[in-house]
């Protein structure tokens, strides 16, 4: 018997070829049908997350910037309420006088206001100018606070600047001590200007007048 000949005849049957006719079609069937199609799917999809991908990056990115804008926006917003109240818009010289003297009222009993000038304008772009001068009488300790306070923003609103601070020294003043000198009287004269917004109010120079505050 040839073994060659038996195998070849088989293969020849109608049987056989059509089993591996219809195995190579359902092959080619779901190639195309279906493995092609799921693979433009799968390459589709993965390029839409690569797109998607990009585009979180992007937003991300973009929300940073926007965090660190608005963390300035909030910090300039803080910024631009406090110096529209240290440089308001018009003078202000019954303001500026209320504050001046609830500052000394707020530091001692034994602070007075003796004279104070405030209501008079030198006007300038972008920022006026009020003329101050101010005229303490009291301890050393707390002329020198006053001082110090008119440059503090939580006691005083206004922007200040003093060009001259004289202290001098009450004459036979008692309560003074080697000590205690802290304690001794002072007459102070303060000159220095407080400011406005030149360019919204321009202001008319005004003639300065002395108000003398009586102590309490």
């Amino acid at each position: 018997m040839n073994l060659q000949s038996t195998k070849f005849d088989a293969v020849k049957r109608p049987v056989t070829l059509i089993t591996a006719g219809s195995v190579l079609l359902l092959a080619l069937l779901w190639w195309f049908l279906w493995m092609a199609p799921q693979g433009n799917k799968l390459t589709t999809v993965n390029s839409q997350n690569a797109t998607l991908s990009n585009q979180l990056s992007t937003l991300q990115q973009t929300l940073t910037v926007d965090r660190a804008q608005s963390a300035k926006v909030n910090l300039y917003a803080g910024y631009l309420k406090m110096f529209a109240t240290a440089v308001p818009e018009v003078p202000d010289a019954g303001g500026l006088t209320t504050e001046l003297s609830t500052l000394a009222d707020s530091i001692s009993s034994n602070l007075t206001i003796t004279t104070l000038t405030d209501d008079s304008t030198v006007p300038g772009t972008p920022l006026g100018m009020v003329p101050l001068s101010i005229e303490l009488n009291g301890p050393r300790s707390d002329c020198f606070t006053f001082l110090d306070d008119l440059y503090n923003p939580k006691k005083i609103s206004r922007l200040i600047t003093i060009s001259s601070f004289v202290p001098t020294p009450v004459t036979g003043a008692s309560g003074s001590s080697v000590l205690k000198p802290s304690n001794q009287l002072y007459n102070v004269a303060i000159a220095g200007d407080a400011y406005y917004d030149g360019e919204i109010d321009p202001g008319l120079p005004g003639s300065v007048t002395t108000t003398t505050i009586a102590p309490t």
